[in-house]
């Protein structure tokens, strides 16, 4: 049973413009130790679940780059429980649909670099962290949701 989840956009998160490493077929690479600050907060939560709603769930499982990014979450422990199934900028959709089916997630944060349309969906909203990189997250919403302002406190710790 799930009770924390963290919805996780990869690009803009765990890389930006300015990573040097690469990925397989030579795309932006992960840094490892923005991974590593995505499991300190995970863990600070007392745990919880990887949803991928970054355009990186569109890859097929066996492709090198999907291979890559699972290979790096799990350096620190992490997994990929499940992932959206929107398309082209309804991320928000996405999330909300995601959840209606998973009645079980009782907590969630949003990581994202781009607000989509976010703001239309207020609860989403309030738990919009946006990043330049995770070490450069703030709220979206001026009144965020708790389990933002907590998850928020813990990437900040590291």
């Amino acid at each position: 049973m799930m009770k924390f989840v963290v919805f996780l956009d990869v690009d803009g998160v765990l890389n930006t413009r300015t990573t040097v490493k690469r990925t397989p077929s030579d795309y932006i690479g992960i840094d490892d130790a923005r991974v590593k600050i995505l499991a300190n907060a995970i863990e600070k939560c007392g745990g919880g679940e990887i949803i991928l709603s970054s355009d990186w769930k569109n890859l097929d499982k066996d492709h090198d780059d999907y291979k890559y990014l699972i290979s790096k979450l799990a350096q620190c422990n992490l997994k990929v429980s499940g992932h959206t199934t929107d398309r082209a900028l309804e991320r928000g959709k996405g999330i909300k649909e995601y959840l209606e089916l998973h009645p079980e997630i009782e907590e969630y944060v949003i990581l994202d670099d781009y607000t989509f349309e976010f703001e239309h969906y207020k609860k989403l909203w309030e738990r919009l962290l946006l990043t330049r990189g995770i070490e450069n997250v703030r709220f979206a919403s001026r009144t965020p949701a708790v389990e933002a302002i907590l998850f928020e406190n813990y990437i900040k710790e590291f």
